[in-house]
Parts: structure tokens; C-alpha cells; sequence
């Protein structure tokens, strides 16, 4: 169930890393280099769920990611080919290679409890600051989120955050998965192809 919204205030990376401020509800952060941060409240069943905004989007889903997806989902086997790119919060992959996904306008997950702390250490690489006119700026930090969504924009990388369970169920992934596509398409592109 979606909660309310509110702005927060921006910060620096450095404020990012050592905020420990609790936030509570969903955030949607509309200044440059901001997040869009959420709470996933109770579980539905994965079959109830049709997932229409994700329907319309390959997905990629890192094989280190274990994730039960409808069949009316587009999975397919590489990056190169997808629109949101699902992986684990310590991904295989160097810093360089999420900024060229980030610069391709891919949508990029970060599933685990390590994700804001990836996505923080890809923030503070010189790749993503030679991408991004406002290199410096992040959302804050929702306390014990353990899903983090990225996508590009000109000024910064945006993030929505979710609180999830230790062991989340494949339908709350799901779901955070599926409104923050529905969320971005606006501020990204009347298209349902987030790439172009």
C-alpha cells in the first residue's frame, strides 16, 4: 500500500554516507540528484499480479539473483539487451561498467542489504562524475532498505529505495520493481521503451 509523499532535503555524498536519519515513509525527491524512496507494505501473490508497467520492458536478471518472475515477463540473457537490469547488491561488475549502463539509459536494481552502500561507491567513482552534471548530489538514505533503483536523468543518477524483508517474497520485489517503472516513465519518457 502506497504511502504518502514528501521532499526531503538534498544532500552531498559525504552527507549520504553518514546520515542516519530515519525516514518512514515514501519520499519522492523532485530537485536534481534526488531519490525516490518507498516502503513495500504486506504480500500478494505472485500470480495475482500482472506487472503491466514491467510487461513492457526486458528485463535482465543477474544469475545470482533468485527470482521467480511471471511468464508474461520479457526475460532476457544479457545487459546488452534489457531495459532494467536486475542484480545482487555485491554484483560481479566494476563501478565502470553500471556508469556505461547508467549512460545507455538502462534502469539498473540493486537487490540485498548492501545495496545504498554499492550504489554509494558507484556514485563516488570518477566515471560518474564525468557522466552526470550533478555528480555531488544524492537522496538520503531509507534506513534498512535492501532494494535500490537507479536510472539516469542529465543532472544525476536517480534512486528509489525500498524497505524489504530479509528474505523478501519474489511479489514484493516485484511490485517495487514494477511502480518505480511506472514512477519514472514520466520524468524519463512518454515511450515504453525507457532507453530511448
Amino acid at each position: 500500500m502506497p504511502s504518502t509523499y514528501d521532499c526531503p532535503q538534498l544532500q552531498t555524498v559525504n552527507q549520504a554516507r553518514n546520515s542516519s536519519e530515519s525516514l518512514t515513509r515514501r519520499h519522492v525527491l523532485t530537485a536534481l540528484g534526488t531519490a525516490l524512496t518507498g516502503t513495500l507494505a504486506g504480500c500478494s501473490e505472485l500470480s495475482s499480479k500482472e506487472y503491466e508497467n514491467l510487461q513492457e520492458h526486458p528485463v535482465y536478471i543477474d544469475p545470482n539473483v533468485e527470482l521467480s518472475i511471471p511468464d508474461t515477463m520479457q526475460i532476457v540473457d544479457a545487459p546488452k539487451d534489457a531495459n532494467l537490469i536486475v542484480i545482487p547488491d555485491t554484483p560481479d561488475i566494476a563501478a565502470p561498467q553500471a556508469i556505461e549502463w547508467l549512460k545507455q539509459k538502462r534502469v539498473i536494481a540493486l537487490l540485498g542489504g548492501e545495496a545504498w552502500s554499492t550504489w554509494l561507491s558507484w556514485v563516488e567513482t570518477d566515471a560518474y562524475e564525468e557522466t552526470f552534471e550533478h555528480p555531488d548530489m544524492v537522496g538520503e538514505r531509507l534506513p534498512d532498505s535492501r532494494l535500490v533503483i537507479t536510472w539516469p536523468t542529465p543532472a544525476a543518477a536517480l534512486t528509489a529505495q525500498y524497505r524489504l524483508e530479509s528474505e523478501p517474497s519474489d511479489s514484493d520485489i516485484l511490485t517495487a520493481l514494477d511502480n518505480t517503472i511506472e514512477d519514472i516513465r514520466p520524468r524519463t519518457t512518454e515511450s515504453t521503451d525507457l532507453r530511448q
